[in-house]
């Protein structure tokens, strides 16, 4: 008889499955359905790097971690298939969301991108702005009953986002790009209607519960948030002088509000209770949070609602939607609960005074893609091409100057590595970090392919930003300094590091010198944030994206003077309304991402022919349709490789749910 394959098992444990049969039976399905799944659901199956392509196995875990997270899609989507002769013994056993997935109601049923969910007062309508699964035009607003079909609310407006609902629920309020270019807040009647502009050059406005005051973000002097009455007197500003501020909302009662922000540059985000005089009080919410391993706020919606605060946050198990009790006084009572299913990606939440919340579960497939280019003219031709699979975060892309070796950060199963991936062979490994760095990430590669620069995460309300190198040759690894006052972006050369700030109202650039430790401002600005640097390949020039507060980014190139500041004066204006540039590896190309439909995701790559002068005229290179590159996350500019681009892309389509809080 044929000896028969069988799981490999350590301690009566199955840790691997070494084929689709036996891949097929511990999901339940049939064999051309897991494949199907690999395909077009991100099913993590890997394939031997040195054997034929099919020759599969896979890891128990993750694929138990996958269904848990794609188990309300699918199981309402496809019907359960007859068991295989030996899959009772082999079915997967999913960790338990910490809430019943009993709770959640689909309320939208079309596989979009849909962000920015508003409920009604009585939770029985939901608005929110969604492409409706239709690439091409730009994302509208949109009004949906529970359990009702969807209603178009506008028609041809660009960037819609921010909405909500009037405090009588007869108008939904909203932010869109003005006839000037610059954002700007509507409203629109509930049940359709022509929008009537509000305020310009603003954004996020929430009217009160008892519908007397309007709360909104001001991007232009006297800028910050502003509360008025809704007749517009008594206008007074809240949290001045904040270095960033992220998501504010009402209290239940209109008498106060939380700003989830930085008072200052040295802080992490926290949450702030502030009364309407304008008195502020840290309620140290985010503080507990992140002892209990929510590392990172992410800058969307927040919902007070009852006797809780309504968040979306980063932990060790992804990002999801999260619920704080609070006391009276708003101090965090009781460990921070989640609200979506464990290991499924979840954000956007949206809260009604009638108890029921809302929020968006998207695929949890974030991976690297590549897609092959012309070095000699920068085109981009052929399909894009998946590099990696699984659920999870990646970011922070850093090649090798030969474009050979990539470093790249992974958070999944609760974990955070820092990867090594051979762009030729697609051999991948885990670097070495010191055990004593358990939240090592931001990494970056110097030039030579020895040195790994890379920052540690920390939980405290004022928190440095150590820098670490490791060699990787004699596996050694040293500190730079205690504070780098940012994290690593790209090496200058084998001694000098290009360095970001972020999460302040106007985040630089600096430059540390990784043998003295010490370090310098390369870029800033007094009127705009800097972010996403990246030097060319001789050096010569830097490129980076700058915005103003609450505003659209634009792409700028400047030349580089390690030895000086680089004035604002020397700027050039490369591409406006893009971000995230990277250089072609002869340095004649300069890509980025256009900010359009949506500010915080991009699906298209231009590029321009570099030049002091920049001439007009750019290409289109790529339009992402496989995913989108989630650029609300630190870390997600593109790479290139001698022969091809490699980006982070996540296929964030899904559906809007809801349960009651």
């Amino acid at each position: 008889m044929a000896h028969q394959k069988r799981p490999v098992r350590y301690a009566g444990v199955v840790t691997r499955l070494d084929s689709w049969k036996e891949i097929a039976t511990f999901l339940k399905r049939g064999i051309r359905t897991v494949q199907r799944w690999e395909r077009e659901e991100g099913l993590p199956v890997h394939r031997l790097a040195h054997a034929k392509r099919g020759t599969v196995y896979a890891d128990p875990a993750e694929l138990a971690s996958w269904w848990d997270s794609r188990r309300l899609i699918i199981e309402r989507r496809e019907p359960a298939e007859a068991p295989a002769p030996e899959q009772s013994q082999r079915a997967p056993q999913p960790a338990a969301p910490a809430t019943s997935n009993d709770t959640l109601t689909r309320i939208t049923n079309v596989e979009a991108v849909s962000v920015y969910p508003a409920l009604s007062s009585d939770g029985r309508l939901l608005a929110y702005v969604s492409d409706r699964g239709e690439d091409g035009g730009p994302p509208q607003v949109w009004l949906q009953q529970i359990g009702g079909e969807a209603l178009q609310l506008t028609t041809g407006q660009r960037e819609c986002m921010d909405v909500s609902f009037s405090a009588d629920d007869t108008r939904v309020l909203y932010t869109a790009l003005g006839a000037d270019g610059q954002l700007a807040i509507y409203d629109v009647p509930t049940l359709g209607g022509t929008p009537r502009l509000l305020k310009r050059r603003a954004r996020n406005a929430r009217m009160s519960p008892d519908g007397q005051w309007l709360m909104w973000l001001s991007l232009s002097e006297p800028s910050g948030i502003r509360v008025a009455r809704v007749d517009g007197s008594h206008e007074r500003g809240v949290a001045a002088g904040f270095e960033d501020v992220m998501a504010f909302t009402w209290s239940p009662s209109s008498d106060r509000l939380l700003v989830l922000g930085r008072a200052d540059a040295p802080s992490e985000a926290e949450v702030w209770l502030a009364s309407l005089d304008g008195r502020l009080t840290s309620t140290g919410i985010a503080a507990s949070a992140r002892r209990q391993g929510v590392v990172t706020w992410l800058p969307m919606p927040i919902a007070w609602t009852g006797d809780a605060l309504l968040f979306c946050a980063v932990s060790r198990s992804g990002p999801g939607v999260f619920r704080q009790r609070l006391t009276e006084s708003c101090a965090p009572i009781g460990d921070t609960e989640r609200m979506s299913p464990i290991s499924s990606f979840a954000w956007f939440p949206a809260a009604a005074a009638a108890g029921r919340i809302a929020f968006l579960l998207p695929h949890p497939d974030m991976n690297l893609w590549s897609i092959a280019i012309d070095e000699h003219t920068g085109a981009a031709f052929g399909p894009l091409r998946r590099l990696s699979r699984g659920p999870g975060i990646q970011n922070f892309l850093s090649t090798t100057s030969d474009g050979r070796f990539l470093f790249h950060a992974v958070t999944r199963s609760a974990t955070l590595e820092i990867l090594r991936r051979d762009l030729q062979t697609g051999a991948e490994l885990s670097v070495p970090i010191d055990p004593s760095h358990p939240e090592a990430g931001y990494p970056a590669i110097s030039p030579s392919g020895r040195q790994l620069a890379y920052a540690t995460r920390s939980t405290g309300p004022h928190t440095a930003r150590p820098v670490f190198i490791l060699d990787l040759v004699d596996h050694q690894t040293r500190p730079v300094c205690e504070d780098a006052g940012g994290r690593p972006r790209q090496w200058l050369d084998e001694r000098f590091l290009v360095i970001e700030t972020f999460g302040t109202r106007l985040s630089s650039i600096l430059l540390l010198d990784t043998t003295t430790g010490e370090r310098r401002e390369l870029i800033a600005s007094h009127e705009c944030s800097i972010g996403n640097p990246r030097v060319s390949p001789d050096g010569r020039w830097i490129a980076f994206d700058a915005a103003r507060p609450g505003g659209s980014p634009n792409v700028f190139a400047a030349p580089l003077q390690p030895q000086a500041d680089t004035p604002e004066s020397s700027w050039t204006l490369v591409a406006a309304s893009a971000s995230h540039p990277f250089w072609s590896r002869n340095g004649q190309m300069l890509y980025y991402l256009t900010t359009t439909p949506y500010l915080m995701l991009r699906r298209e790559v231009r590029a321009r022919r570099f030049a002091p002068d920049m001439a007009p005229g750019d290409v289109s290179i790529a339009t992402l349709r496989e995913g989108v590159v989630p650029t609300f996350l630190n870390g997600t500019t593109p790479v290139t490789a001698p022969d091809q681009i490699v980006f982070l892309l996540g296929d964030f389509r899904g559906d809007l749910w809801y349960r009651d809080a």
